[in-house]
């Protein structure tokens, strides 16, 4: 076999090595990115009924967390649950109020110990903001170290006006006020994931070229050495 194509073969073998690494590295970042981000709790609970939970949850960065009510829209348009969950309610001609409140209740405590490291007792009202199927509503927010914590909350007065609206009580990393080391890579890293991923699927048509070249090349040095 000729040096040149020795030479070819070789710098092949290690451009596949180190892409290997990088397409590893990738895939594994995704994995750790989606478990650091997900979501502690996503819990249904009945509002209309002054319903409760109690859930053993996760924290996997000492962070801000987030909890929000998620009311899930009609079957129509949802216009009539936005109104109902963000339009003014009065009480002697003032307003009291963004839509219909919900009071809340809640606590997080360590699992091992039972002490309470956070806790609060909020009324809800208004909209955060809303998607395709949801409308999103702020209780609170809390920063805790990583593991595991019992997280327990109670509507304190039912909400009659909610009945049939199915309601969910989510916790999530703030979007806004990240706190840890941990959070600040994953969402930089996905950023520069949005950049990398087109350049890696090149580098993979590149290097499929470069093999199927490399191997006609050396049946033709075969052929012509036979």
């Amino acid at each position: 076999m000729p040096a040149t194509t020795r030479t070819s073969s070789t710098a092949l073998r290690f451009a596949l090595a180190a892409f290997a690494v990088l397409l590893l590295a990738r895939i594994g970042f995704e994995y750790w990115a989606d478990d650091l981000q997900a979501s502690p709790l996503d819990a249904p609970l009945a509002v209309a009924d002054g319903g409760a939970l109690d859930q053993r949850i996760r924290l996997r960065a000492r962070d801000h967390y987030r909890m929000q009510l998620v009311f899930r829209k009609d079957a129509g348009d949802g216009q009539r649950l936005r109104q109902l969950l963000e339009a003014p309610l009065l009480r002697d001609g003032k307003p009291v109020s963004e839509g219909v409140a919900v009071p809340l209740r809640w606590s997080l405590s360590e699992i091992d110990s039972g002490r309470i490291v956070a806790h609060g007792e909020r009324v809800a009202d208004g909209l955060d903001g809303w998607g395709s199927d949801d409308f999103f509503r702020g209780v609170d927010s809390f920063s805790a170290r990583p593991g595991w914590y019992r997280l327990q909350a109670r509507v304190t007065r039912p909400v009659p006006e909610l009945a049939g609206v199915p309601t969910r009580l989510h916790i999530g990393l703030h979007p806004k006020a990240s706190g840890s080391a941990q959070t600040e890579w994953a969402w930089f890293g996905r950023l520069i994931c949005v950049f990398l991923d087109p350049l890696m699927a090149l580098a993979a048509l590149l290097l499929a070229g470069w093999a199927i070249r490399n191997r006609v090349v050396r049946r033709r040095a075969a052929a012509a050495a036979a």
